[in-house]
């Protein structure tokens, strides 16, 4: 009996201790309890994960002498991470606070916390932004790849002409599509870089195909890129305008006399051009030579290659560009010398 009195008011008293923890206490316990599993359940979806399903590219600077919270800033704004404080945990974790450096990268958004650690502590990109302005030329992108340090100058070009493609064309001129690509930037190949660019010009041409007969791709493509070089601005209808005026030339047999066939020859788009440049009778003046150049003379965007299939009917045979730059159509010569008239002398 004593026993068992004993072993009751021992139950007792555990009870009555327990019991006897102020309240304030026991939620102090809950919330700490309930934090511990949220900081534990955000770190567990962040820490090993990639930061999205993306394999998108972004480029991302890194200022010389930037902390690490403004590096995480820079890194979140980009999407690069899903949680800063996570991350600012996990260099902290890994002693990694001092070891990122300035720089520019090219950082996928799928990457781990790890991965792009990794890319920061390189100081430099495995792979380059090389972006080609619409209406280059093979020229123009060969010197873009040599101020990069990509190519030695001249590489480029001479691939173009001589490289075995795995396509035949009389030039790659014009079917070279210009838009934003990332390079590896070290081992950078010239030939690789040209069928890259080719596909994505297919992958463009292709859903336009049906649309393009009488004419032929090859026709579309050069009228692609005098659009693109005669055309001011991002102007879509400005393009189709000038499409019209350029095909109805074509079939009704006058000269087209695009100036840019001239400063395409003479590789020189910026400086003057004179009467003794027109008076040359040469493959790229179209003021004395009929039809079509022998090549593109420039890589056009899609909104140029869309206007030379689909071009606006106008009555329009003749345009001229003001000195701001805007586009002033004529309808006969008479017309067209004086908008000359009008807006350039």
């Amino acid at each position: 009996m004593s026993k068992y009195r004993n072993t009751l008011s021992s139950s007792r008293r555990k009870k009555q201790n327990y019991s006897g923890i102020p309240g304030w206490v026991k939620f102090l316990i809950l919330v700490l309890v309930f934090f511990g599993l949220y900081l534990g359940g955000r770190i567990g979806l962040v820490w090993d994960k990639p930061n999205s399903d993306s394999d998108t590219r972004v480029s991302v600077e890194i200022p010389g002498g930037s902390s690490l919270n403004r590096i995480v800033g820079i890194l979140e704004d980009r999407d690069l991470i899903r949680d800063s404080w996570v991350f600012k945990l996990y260099v902290k974790r890994h002693g990694l606070g001092t070891k990122l450096q300035a720089g520019n990268y090219i950082i996928q958004r799928n990457l781990r916390f790890e991965e792009i650690v990794e890319v920061l502590q390189s100081g430099k990109s495995k792979e380059m932004k090389v972006t080609i302005p619409e209406g280059s030329t093979i020229d123009q992108i060969d010197a873009l790849l040599a101020r990069k340090s990509l190519i030695e100058e001249g590489e480029f070009k001479k691939c173009a002409a001589t490289c075995d493609l795995g396509f035949t064309l009389d030039s790659v001129e014009g079917y070279l599509f210009p838009s934003t690509y990332f390079v590896p930037s070290q081992g950078f190949s010239s030939k690789n870089f040209i069928q890259r660019l080719y596909r994505n010009w297919k992958v463009k041409i292709d859903p336009l195909r049906g649309d393009i007969p009488p004419r032929t791709v090859d026709q579309v493509v050069k009228v692609a890129s005098m659009i693109e070089r005669e055309a001011f601005g991002d102007s879509y209808e400005e393009k189709q305008q000038i499409s019209d005026v350029i095909w109805k030339r074509l079939d009704e047999g006058i000269h087209l006399g695009i100036d840019a066939t001239t400063r395409y020859e003479k590789n020189d788009w910026k400086g003057a051009l004179y009467t003794a440049d027109f008076a040359k009778d040469t493959p790229y003046n179209t003021r004395k030579r009929m039809g079509l150049p022998p090549t593109a003379i420039s890589n056009p965007g899609e909104a140029a290659i869309k206007a030379a299939v689909y071009p606006v009917d106008t009555p329009y045979y003749y345009y001229l560009h003001d000195p701001t730059g805007k586009i002033h159509f004529g309808r006969t010569y008479d017309e067209h010398n004086e908008n000359k008239r009008k807006y350039l002398y």
